[in-house]
């Protein structure tokens, strides 16, 4: 091998391995910022009390042409524009948008639903922004 194509390949080496490690730790950044960025059940930072009204919860229904919708339901009342579920919107495992539903406080309850892409597996993570108390995460596997 000669000298620039060994210079090459450690330097093709050496991004390959500062860039790496960055996709492999996204999940466990993200989920870092739990309490602070967004908030869970598990995490629910300044809000402790308000979890139980504000996690979105999701149901997997599957379809007579096996196309899979996620159910999107925040126990959340709808106070007109005083306090309210603003919108659900659905991530996919990489926390990439793939959906969103935003309410009408006024007439609509925050229920929302969601087709996944065909042969979609993994998990995708719902977010429930309330105009009081921020935006919060869950997760499920499909």
């Amino acid at each position: 091998m000669d000298r620039r194509a060994f210079m090459h390949l450690g330097l093709a080496s050496g991004i390959a391995g500062a860039v790496s490690p960055r996709y492999l730790r996204a999940e466990e950044e993200c989920a870092s910022l739990a309490g602070g960025v967004y908030y869970t059940q598990d995490e629910p930072g300044r809000w402790g009390k308000k979890a139980g009204s504000h996690v979105p919860m999701l149901e997997k229904v599957v379809g007579a042409d096996g196309a899979v919708v996620l159910k999107v339901t925040t126990d959340h009342p709808q106070q007109g524009y005083r306090h309210y579920i603003v919108k659900h919107q659905l991530l996919d495992a990489s926390y990439r948008f793939l959906g969103e539903k935003m309410f009408d406080p006024e007439k609509e309850t925050p229920v929302s639903e969601f087709t996944l892409p065909t042969n979609y597996t993994g998990m995708v993570y719902a977010l429930s922004m309330c105009n009081r108390h921020d935006v919060w995460l869950h997760g499920i596997r499909v």
